[in-house]
C-alpha cells in the first residue's frame, strides 16, 4: 500500500485497499503516484465502476427545491446545461499524474463554484473586450443570432456601464483598477476594455459609488455544480438523448508520441519512438448538471440575469475544466427543456422523503410502544406474561398449546385462557367442532377468580 497508516486501519481496507469503496479516497488517498500500464488502468478502472452516494444526490436534488422556494435561503436561479463532452475538472491535482477529478467524499463528480464563476467572469470580460476593440464605437457592439458574445453585452448603453456590472456581479480588489493602461501592471478589467481603460474606468467606477471600497466580493455567489436526475422520461429535446446515470464515469486516453522528444531526451521529434498511451477518468458526456446561482447583498434581478447569461454563455462558448481547446467540457443551456422535468423529480423525491421520515416515525412509534410493553409485562403478574407470549403465536401453534393442557402450570393455564378469550373466533370454532379441546378450558376458566367466560 503505497501510505503509511495505522494497522487496522490498513488490515480493514485489505492489501491495495481492496474493501474501500470511495472514489475519492481512491484517487487521493490510496493511488500510488508510481504505478504505470495496465497497473495505473486497474486503478481508474476501481473508481470508474464504483457507484456514487445515490443519498447525497437526493439530498441535494432536495435542497434545491428547498431553496428555490425562498426558504430559509434567497431565492436562487437554477441553470441547467447538458455535458456535450467528456468533462475533466482538476486534472492536475490529484495523486496521479494528470488523472484528477474533482469528486466529493459521497462519489459525485462536482464542478467547484470557483470554477463556475471564472467561466462566467471570462465569457463577460472577453465579450467586454471585443465590444471595445471594435473601433471604439458603441454601435459595434456584439449582436445578432450568429455572434455567440452576443447576450453577454444585450441591454448595456455603454461598455462603461457593462464594465461596472461585471464588477459588482464578481466584485474586484485594488489590483483590478490600475491607474494607467501599461501592459506591465494589467488587470482583467484593464485587458477587456483596451485603450479605453482610463475613461472606461472613470466612468464605470463613477457608476458604481462615489467612493467605491478597495475590496468587495461581488454580489452574486455561484455554487457548485452537481449532476441531476431527471428520472424515466423522454427527453427529445436534448443534443444527446441516451443519457448516463448522474455521476457516470469513464476511462479516457491520451497517447504521446514523442516522450523523449518532449523530455529533452532527443533534439528532435522523429517517428522512431513508440507511442505510450495514458489512462486517465472523465466525466461521461450527456449528463445534465445543475448549476444554482444565488443573489447577496441585496442584488437585484437584473444582476442575477446578467450572471446568468454570462454563466450560459461561457459553458457553451468556452467550457469549462482541462483541455477545453481540445473540445472538453463544454455545455449547452438545456433549462428549457428540463426544467420542469427536474421539478417534477425533485418533488417525487421530496415525497419519497416524506414517505420515509413517516415510516422512520412509525417504526419509532412502534419500538417505543413494544418497549413499554417489556417494561410492563416486567412487573406484571406470571400469567399475564404467559398471555403476551401465546397471544403472539399462529392458529397452528396456538393449537398445539391447547393439546397440552395436562403439561402447563397453572399461570400458563391462565395466560391461555386469557388468550383464547381474546381469540373470539378461534373459541367459537372450537367450541362448535373441538368441544373435548376446549372443555378443560372452560371449566379451568370458571375456576377462576374472576372467572372467564369462554364460548
Amino acid at each position: 500500500m503505497p501510505v503509511l497508516m495505522p494497522k487496522d486501519t490498513a488490515d480493514v481496507l485489505g492489501k491495495n485497499a481492496k474493501n474501500c469503496n470511495s472514489r475519492s479516497l481512491l484517487l487521493d488517498r490510496f493511488a500510488d503516484p508510481a504505478e504505470k500500464g495496465d497497473n495505473r488502468k486497474a486503478v481508474f478502472d476501481r473508481v470508474v465502476k464504483l457507484v456514487p452516494c445515490r443519498e447525497k444526490l437526493d439530498a441535494w436534488q432536495t435542497w434545491l427545491v428547498t431553496a428555490k422556494s425562498g426558504h430559509p435561503s434567497p431565492e436562487i436561479t437554477l441553470l441547467y446545461a447538458q455535458l456535450q463532452s467528456r468533462l475533466m475538472v482538476n486534472m492536475a491535482g490529484g495523486v496521479m499524474e494528470n488523472a484528477g477529478l474533482c469528486i466529493d467524499r459521497f462519489g459525485l463528480p462536482y464542478i467547484p463554484g470557483s470554477a463556475v464563476k471564472g467561466c462566467a467572469r471570462r465569457a463577460a470580460l472577453v465579450a467586454l473586450n471585443e465590444w471595445c476593440s471594435a473601433i471604439r464605437q458603441p454601435a459595434y457592439k456584439p449582436v445578432g443570432g450568429d455572434n455567440p458574445l452576443a447576450l453577454c453585452c444585450d441591454t448595456f448603453p455603454t461598455p462603461a456601464h457593462m464594465l461596472a456590472t461585471i464588477a459588482t456581479v464578481f466584485g474586484w480588489c485594488e489590483l483590478d483598477w490600475p491607474d494607467s493602461s501599461d501592459q506591465s501592471n494589467q488587470s482583467d478589467f484593464c485587458w477587456a476594455c483596451g485603450d479605453q481603460w482610463i475613461a472606461l474606468r472613470d466612468k464605470a467606477r463613477s457608476l458604481l459609488a462615489s467612493q467605491p471600497p478597495e475590496h468587495y466580493s461581488g454580489s452574486i455567489s455561484f455554487l457548485p455544480a452537481y449532476p441531476v436526475r431527471l428520472g424515466n422520461s423522454q427527453l427529445r429535446e436534448l443534443p444527446i438523448k441516451d443519457l448516463p446515470a448522474p455521476g457516470t464515469l469513464e476511462l479516457d486516453v491520451v497517447t504521446p508520441h514523442h516522450s523523449k522528444y518532449y523530455s529533452g531526451e532527443l533534439g528532435t521529434a522523429t517517428d522512431t519512438e513508440d507511442p505510450i498511451p495514458v489512462v486517465f477518468p472523465a466525466v461521461a458526456a450527456g449528463q445534465v448538471f445543475g448549476f444554482p446561482i444565488v443573489p447577496l447583498r441585496r442584488a437585484d434581478e437584473s444582476l442575477v440575469q446578467h450572471a446568468r447569461n454570462w454563466l450560459a454563455t461561457g459553458l457553451s462558448v468556452f467550457g469549462v475544466g482541462a483541455k477545453t481547446n481540445a473540445g472538453y467540457g463544454w455545455f449547452i443551456d438545456v433549462t428549457q427543456s428540463v426544467f420542469g422535468l427536474v421539478s417534477a423529480e425533485q418533488e417525487r423525491l421530496a415525497e419519497e422523503a416524506a414517505k420515509k421520515a413517516a415510516h422512520q416515525r412509525a417504526a419509532a412509534e412502534a419500538t417505543a410502544k413494544a418497549r413499554a410493553e417489556e417494561e410492563r409485562l416486567a412487573k406484571a403478574p406470571p400469567h399475564e406474561r404467559f398471555r403476551a407470549e401465546y397471544a403472539k403465536l399462529e392458529d397452528e401453534p396456538f393449537a398445539a398449546q391447547a393439546k397440552k393442557f395436562a403439561e402447563l402450570t397453572d399461570d400458563q393455564r391462565y395466560g391461555f385462557a386469557l388468550a383464547l378469550k381474546e381469540r373470539r373466533d378461534t373459541a367459537k370454532r372450537w367450541a362448535k367442532k373441538k368441544p373435548e379441546l376446549i372443555k378443560p378450558w372452560q371449566e379451568f376458566a370458571q375456576r377462576l377468580q374472576p372467572p372467564i367466560q369462554l364460548p
